[in-house]
């Protein structure tokens, strides 16, 4: 089931074991995503541990500090969920800041970036 609102998108592919995450432009305030966590929680039930995440983050522009604490929040958790592997597309300044608050939140260390989708899903796809 496919969720979200205008500024992110989560679904989840039972059959890869993966999560599909998009961030759309720019987001505000956590005001403007109140299903967030929510919705994060609901889609990690569709899978089962050692699920993947592929990112989205092209189109993300920089996220003001609640945001990014919320990020930083729900990254930790998926940690302690079973989280595998995160695939991320995203340019030179979305990385940055991804790499900041996945630093704080461990998910760093299951984390790489990609330039190409295909590129991205292979490296998922590989079991180590």
């Amino acid at each position: 089931m496919k969720r979200g609102n205008q500024y992110y998108s989560l679904e989840a592919d039972p059959s890869k074991n993966r999560i599909y995450f998009s961030i759309i432009g720019y987001t505000p305030s956590v005001d403007a995503i109140p299903n967030f966590e929510e919705d994060w929680k609901k889609t990690v039930d569709e899978v089962k541990p050692g699920f993947t995440i592929l990112g989205d983050l092209m189109n993300m522009k920089p996220h003001p500090p609640d945001v990014e604490a919320l990020n930083t929040k729900v990254q930790a958790w998926l940690m302690t969920k079973g989280c595998r592997k995160v695939a991320q597309l995203a340019p030179i300044e979305a990385r940055m800041q991804v790499n900041k608050f996945s630093e704080e939140s461990g998910l760093k260390k299951v984390l790489r970036a990609f330039h190409y989708k295909k590129t991205a899903e292979i490296w998922l796809n590989k079991v180590e």
